[in-house]
C-alpha cells in the first residue's frame, strides 16, 4: 500500500514503523520540521513539513493516488478536518483518524461516518477494550487473547528442569495432557516458526496456541500460575477507569474499590456506579495502602493520567502484597520497556492499543486482529477466512508455508476452538490464527486474506 501518516508523534512514528516493516510505501506529513527530521533519521520514508489541512501539501503527498491517509496528529481538529478534505478531494483514498474528544463521537460512538471518514479510534476506548480483555482472561503481560476467538496465545521462557526443555515439538504435544501448537520460538534473539522435528532448549522463548482450559496446565507445567482477580482496585478516576466498570457486571462491580483525589469525581463515581467502594484519596498518601487493605486486593490498575503516577503505583502495589498490578501509560512509550524491571505485570499503552485498531481497520475486514511478538519479528494474524481466500476448501497439509508461518488455532462456525492437525479442512467463516516471520506476511496474507 501507499500510506500517508499526518503526524509524527508517537502514534505516526510507530504506525509508520510498522507499515514500512511491511514493505509499504509510507509519507510522513507534520508542521514541525524537527519532527520530520527525526523521523526520516530513523525510518525509510519520504517527509514533508506542512499541515495537513493545506490541500497543496496533500497533493505534493501524491494522496491521490494513496490507498490510506491516516490522520494521528496531536489535534483532534486538524486531524478530524484533514480527513474530511482527503474524503471530498480524493475520494477513492481510505480515511482513518485518532480522535479523544468524545464531543465529536458522542460516549456511544457515531451510528454514522463523520466528515466522510472511514474509520476512527478512540485512545481511552482502545486501552479500555484491552485492559478489560486482559482483566477477563485472568492472565497478565504473557498472553495474547483475539477479537473472534477465545484460544490464547502464552508466551513463556524455558528454565532449567522445565518439561519443555531439550525436547522435540512432536514428543513434546504427546507426553502432556493439553492440546496446543508452538507458534514460535524466540533464540537469543533469533525468531523462527518451528517444525515437529524442531527442539526447544533451555533459554528459549516460546510462544504457543492452546485453549483457555489447557493454558492453565502449560502455564503450571512451565511454571507459571494463574489465578483470575476477584478484587479490584483502580486509581484515578478517569474515562478508561469509568469504561472498565461499565463492562463488568454488578456482581464484579462489589469487589472493586476506585481511588481518586478528587472529590467531585468520587462523587460521580459513586452515583454512577452505586456497587463499588469509592475512597477519596491521593494514592501518594502513605497511609492509604494500610488504613484501606489496598495492598489485599487481587488486582490494582493505575490509570491516572500521569505516567509517571501510573509507573510508580503500579510498582508499589506489587512489593505492598497485590498479586498482579497493571500501569496505564498515556504518553511515554519508553515507561512500556521498564515495566519488567519493577516488577510490575503488565503496561497498556493508549498509544500501541489505538495504532493497532487503526491498522487492523486498514488491513480487511477479514482481519479481526493483528500482535506483534518479539519486537515485531513475527506477526500472529487473526483471519476470517471468506470463500474467495485460497486456502478456502483446502487441507493444512496443503497449504504450502513450511518455514513460513503455522496454522497456529481455528475457531470453526459454531464456535468451537480447535488445535489442528494437517488433516484439517479450512472452511469459509472460520476463525484462523495464523504466526508467520515478518519477510514471509506479505505471501500469508495473499493466502488467507
Amino acid at each position: 500500500m501507499k500510506v500517508i501518516i499526518l503526524g509524527a508523534g508517537r502514534r505516526g512514528l510507530l504506525m509508520a514503523r510498522q507499515l514500512i516493516a511491511e514493505d509499504n510505501d509510507v509519507v510522513l506529513i507534520d508542521s514541525d520540521p524537527a519532527r520530520i527530521e527525526d523521523a526520516l533519521s530513523r525510518l525509510d520514508c519520504m517527509g514533508i513539513v506542512g499541515s495537513g489541512m493545506d490541500v497543496e501539501v496533500l497533493k505534493s503527498a501524491d494522496c491521490e493516488h494513496a490507498d490510506a491517509f491516516i490522520a494521528v496528529s496531536d489535534s483532534d481538529e486538524i486531524n478530524l478536518v484533514s480527513c474530511g478534505i482527503v474524503s471530498t478531494e480524493f475520494g477513492e483514498t481510505k480515511t482513518v483518524a485518532a480522535i479523544r474528544n468524545i464531543t465529536y463521537t458522542g460516549q456511544a460512538g457515531l451510528k454514522g461516518a463523520l466528515l466522510g471518514i472511514d474509520y476512527i479510534a478512540n485512545p481511552d476506548e482502545e486501552a479500555a477494550k484491552s485492559l478489560h480483555a486482559m482483566i477477563e482472561s485472568g492472565i497478565f503481560g504473557n498472553a495474547i487473547s483475539f477479537t473472534r476467538s477465545d484460544l490464547l496465545l502464552f508466551t513463556f521462557s524455558v528454565k532449567h528442569g522445565s518439561p519443555f526443555a531439550d525436547k522435540h515439538i512432536s514428543a513434546l504435544r504427546g507426553s502432556m495432557d493439553a492440546e496446543f501448537i508452538v507458534a514460535a520460538i524466540n533464540r537469543s534473539g533469533t525468531v523462527f516458526v518451528p517444525s515437529g522435528t524442531s527442539v526447544i532448549k533451555v533459554g528459549d522463548t516460546v510462544s504457543l496456541v492452546a485453549k483457555d482450559a489447557d493454558i492453565d496446565i502449560l502455564r503450571g507445567s512451565a511454571g507459571y500460575f494463574r489465578k483470575r482477580p476477584k478484587s479490584i482496585v483502580m486509581v484515578g478516576g478517569t474515562r478508561i477507569a469509568h469504561l472498565i466498570l461499565k463492562e463488568f457486571p454488578p456482581e464484579t462491580r462489589t469487589c472493586v474499590a476506585l481511588v481518586d483525589r478528587n472529590r467531585e469525581v468520587c462523587e460521580q463515581f459513586a452515583s454512577h456506579f452505586p456497587g463499588i467502594l469509592v475512597l477519596n484519596a491521593a494514592i501518594t498518601d502513605d497511609s492509604v495502602f494500610e488504613e484501606e487493605h489496598l495492598a489485599s486486593y487481587d488486582l490494582l490498575l493505575s490509570l491516572t493520567d500521569s505516567d509517571e503516577l501510573n509507573i510508580i503505583t503500579a510498582s508499589y502495589a506489587k512489593r505492598a502484597g497485590n498479586m498482579y498490578s497493571v500501569a496505564l501509560i498515556r504518553d511515554n512509550n519508553n515507561y512500556v520497556r521498564l515495566a519488567s524491571m519493577l516488577d510490575i505485570d503488565a503496561v497498556i499503552s493508549t498509544t500501541e492499543a489505538t495504532a493497532d485498531s487503526l491498522l487492523r481497520f486498514l488491513r480487511g475486514d477479514n482481519v479481526s486482529s493483528l500482535h506483534l511478538l518479539f519486537k515485531g519479528q513475527l506477526e500472529v494474524y487473526e483471519f476470517t477466512l471468506s470463500a474467495e481466500a485460497e486456502v478456502c476448501g483446502k487441507h493444512l497439509k496443503e497449504i504450502d508455508i513450511r518455514g513460513k508461518g503455522i496454522v497456529a488455532g481455528i475457531t470453526d462456525t459454531d464456535g468451537r476452538d480447535v488445535i489442528p492437525t494437517g488433516e484439517y479442512l479450512l472452511k469459509a467463516g472460520e476463525t484462523v490464527l495464523v504466526t508467520v516471520s515478518k519477510k514471509h506476511a506479505e505471501y500469508i496474507r495473499r493466502l488467507f486474506d
